[in-house]
């Protein structure tokens, strides 16, 4: 009969339990994230679409608003000059005092320059009699002696203009504003040669007016007119820079990408735009070109002369002649089209309510367009989707993975823990009856046939032997637990002894094998606590000359030998020369020997003798250096006198005087060893301030760069430049540095380099003072501190001695580095806040 035991029992359910619905879980999520991703990124592409459009509408009406609000302005003015004397200078100042500022591009096709400058918002101001004789005539800011009879239209300046008699027509106060009068510019006068729009800035430009007339009554009779000519260039700069794109301004739009706005008026004609062969002008003779239609000829449109007006322009787009209606009904919008140039974009208009003059029947003077071309007015909507689609299938594979992984560790899982249970049922069986095959009485009836049953017999057996052995070892753990509290104080005291003590202490069995080191000894040594037993030189392979001396005791030590060897080492770490104290101490303990090494870290005490006996002797040397220079500085002069006189008595005998002189001279050079002792003998205390010491530095270079040059010494400094002030007497620093700076100037006699650098480290100021000269021997460098220690041919020797009380009266150290022939290298030190 087939038997499923409880290992396949476990394994099966954890398959069937976990696997399964993982599985059909994961294959239901991917089918509805997916549904899921399609309608997101529908909803959030045309969620984006429509803000994009709401945003460019709005956009359209504001300026729409703001051209509006401009047009009013301008009728502001035209009352105001009308209110004026007529006279030339109130018409010049009221020239002059309305302007604007106008952005365009100036310069060369191919160095073009942007200028922002102010520019008159009228081009022209006249003042015409009932008859329409011109009798006052403003032209760019200057008085115009070309006075015109503006009654007959011939004689105006577009040749056909009829603002006078319209003017005729008005009552008190109304005012007239006529449609876009300019001369008309083609495609090749704006390019001239450029490719673009965007690239001619030599090009032709489009100038024009609108203008805007009021009649003047005297006793309810039409005694003339005020004109005011609106600068077209004005009206251009609401749509010009424009762009929908993220740059939101640009000086010259790009009409290639379709990322523009233009303006309208409000019978379809282009009265601002890119492409100044799209506006509305006229011919030398007066004539109005005709617009852009489909039956346009090829030579006109070769030529360039396409004025633009979009209720024509339907060919192009059906949705311009529907957004130029719209307008004309006061409505705004957002529409899809396609402009000359090829280009698809979204295109939203507004119109600009107006209802003066021309404009009066319509209610509005136009329309103003914003055009975004569609790649760039669909790519917030496409990235978006392509984000959520990225991040959809992103989080799919991560579930597939994830789920992939749960599932092989759910079936790795399963037989493990199907492993963990029946191995060990049989292991405590087998192990059971082993500890019951003497005693078989304890016997208990079970109906499983598994393991689990297997288990229980030998449970309960095994009960009854454990119940026994239970109350021996409870008394057994009583008597543990007392010799552990014990044990456990003992050990407590030696390792709170052991580990507190300041001495370093390591331990050794009879092998020399480390079994313990304490943590004074690891801050000591600067070494991590071994984990357990080590070898001794392992443990010391950084510090040689503790293993040296360490070897050699073990080499040299008997068991026998009870007494302690002891020994004071010398380090140098890092610059630093260190002085430790070992002692080796023999050990026997429960015929187990070993030994016990103490060390002491002694460098500051040694350190703090050594500097005691050198001012010990430095004070003696100077009470004696005193004593001689009074003694000797005396009979120096008095000699130095009569070998004066003497010399002087010699005339005539140039050989005894040229002994003299050199006599002389030897009493000189004494006088001076004489005044050298007197200064490092009775040298004063400093006059510590506030002071930049990369000043005083940079004044002792000064002072030696001729005599650099002239050894053919090169300078290199490496000053920081913004090094704290620091307390100092810098004119002892000074005589610290020139002596310094003398020293390698003499070590280099036929050339190299003077390294000076000086920077800021942890509280102090580091200078160094590195030549390439011949450097000093290692058994000299103790000596060059000593007074009178020299090893040039001349000098006193006393230098680097007084240097170094100045440094010290300074709170500060020096200390020399040096090779033969390789250099010398000399570091001071100056604490920031030194207390001397």
């Amino acid at each position: 009969m087939f038997r499923v035991n409880l290992h396949k029992k476990v394994l099966g359910a954890f398959l069937m339990l976990a696997v399964i619905p993982l599985v059909f879980l994961l294959i239901n999520s991917h089918h509805s994230l997916r549904l899921v991703e399609d309608l997101l990124r529908q909803r959030t592409t045309e969620a984006l679409d429509n803000q994009a459009a709401k945003a460019l509408a709005l956009r359209s009406e504001m300026v729409a608003n703001e051209v509006s609000v401009f047009l009013q302005q301008v009728e502001g003015d035209l009352r105001d000059l009308a209110l004026l004397p007529i006279s030339e200078k109130s018409y010049l100042d009221f020239s002059w005092s309305h302007q604007r500022t106008l952005w365009y591009r100036r310069g060369t096709n191919e160095v073009p320059i942007e200028v922002r400058e102010k520019v008159l918002l009228y081009s022209e101001l006249a003042y015409v009699d009932h008859r329409g004789q011109e009798q006052l005539r403003i032209v760019s800011g200057r008085p115009s002696a070309q006075l015109r009879n503006v009654a007959d239209p011939q004689q105006t300046t577009y040749k056909n203009e009829d603002y006078f008699l319209q003017a005729q027509k008005l009552s008190p106060g109304e005012i007239w504003v006529s449609h876009l009068n300019g001369w008309y510019v083609s495609r090749e006068e704006q390019l001239q040669g450029a490719e673009t729009p965007l690239a001619a800035v030599q090009g032709t430009p489009y100038r024009g007016v609108i203008r805007f007339v009021t009649p003047i009554y005297a006793a309810a009779k039409f005694q003339g007119m005020v004109v005011l000519s609106l600068d077209h260039r004005h009206l251009m700069e609401f749509t010009q820079h424009i762009s929908p794109t993220d740059e939101k301004y640009v000086v010259f739009p790009s009409y290639a990408s379709g990322n523009y706005a233009f303006m309208f008026d409000d019978q379809g004609w282009t009265i601002a735009h890119p492409k100044y062969w799209n506006i509305r002008g006229y011919d030398p003779d007066g004539s109005l070109i005709a617009p852009y239609t489909e039956e346009t000829s090829k030579e006109t449109i070769r030529a360039g002369r396409i004025p633009f007006n979009l209720l024509n322009a339907e060919f192009i787009h059906p949705n311009y002649p529907l957004a130029a209606a719209a307008v004309q009904r006061g409505e705004a919008g957002v529409v899809d089209t396609t402009n000359i140039g090829g280009s698809r974009k979204i295109m939203a208009y507004a119109p600009i309510f107006y209802d003066q003059g021309a404009y009066k029947s319509s209610g509005v003077f136009g329309g103003i367009t914003i055009g975004a071309e569609v790649k760039s007015f669909h790519q917030p909507a496409v990235a978006t989707s392509k984000l959520i689609r990225r991040e959809i299938t992103s989080y799919l594979n991560e579930s597939w993975l994830v789920i992939s992984l749960t599932v092989m560790c759910v079936i790795v899982f399963a037989y493990s823990l199907s492993n963990s249970i029946v191995r060990p049922l049989l292991s405590l069986t087998e192990g059971t009856k082993e500890m019951i095959r003497g005693n078989m009485s304890a016997q208990v009836t079970v109906s499983s046939h598994d393991e689990v049953g297997v288990l229980a017999d030998s449970f309960n057996t095994m009960v009854e032997e454990l119940n026994r052995r239970r109350r021996r070892l409870m008394q057994t753990l009583q008597a543990l637990r007392r010799s552990r509290k014990e044990i456990i104080r003992e050990r407590n005291f030696k390792d709170t002894v052991f580990e507190n003590i300041e001495t370093g202490i390591l331990t050794f069995d009879n092998n020399c094998t480390v079994t313990s080191v304490n943590s004074p000894a690891c801050t000591i040594l600067d070494i991590e606590r071994p984990e357990g037993d080590c070898d001794w030189q392992q443990l010391l392979v950084d510090w040689p000359e503790l293993g040296k001396v360490l070897g050699g005791w073990f080499a040299a030590h008997e068991m026998d030998t009870t007494d302690p060897l002891r020994m004071y080492v010398p380090v140098e770490r890092a610059g630093r020369k260190l002085t430790y104290r070992l002692v080796l101490f023999s050990l026997r303990f429960r015929q187990q020997t070993g030994w016990l090494l103490t060390i002491e870290d002694l460098t500051e005490r040694v350190n703090m003798r050594q500097q005691m006996a050198r001012m010990d002797r430095l004070a003696s040397l100077g009470r004696m250096s005193a004593g001689i220079a009074h003694e000797v500085r005396n009979p120096l002069t008095g000699v130095s006198l009569l070998l004066d006189e003497l010399h002087d008595r010699l005339l005539g005998q140039e050989t005894d005087q040229q002994l003299i002189r050199r006599a002389l001279g030897e009493i000189e050079r004494l006088e001076g060893l004489v005044n050298e002792m007197l200064r490092f003998a009775s040298m004063p205390a400093p006059q510590l301030a506030q002071g930049a010491i990369d000043e005083v530095l940079q004044d002792s270079l000064f002072l030696v760069r001729k005599q650099c040059q002239r050894s053919r010494i090169t300078i290199i400094e490496q000053i920081n430049s913004d090094l704290p002030l620091v307390r100092l007497d810098s004119d002892r620093m000074k005589q610290v540095f020139l002596n310094l700076f003398n020293n390698a100037i003499d070590a280099m006699p036929d050339g190299g380099e003077l390294v000076i650098g000086a920077e800021l480290i942890e509280g102090y100021i580091r200078l160094q003072i590195k030549d390439s000269g011949i450097g000093i021997s290692a058994e000299r460098i103790p000596l060059v501190f000593e007074p009178f220690y020299t090893t040039k041919g001349q000098g006193t020797g006393l230098g680097l001695a007084i240097s170094y009380n100045i440094i010290s009266d300074h709170g500060g150290e020096i200390d020399i580095e040096s090779s033969p022939e390789e250099g010398t290298l000399i570091s001071l030190q100056l604490p920031l806040n030194s207390e001397v």
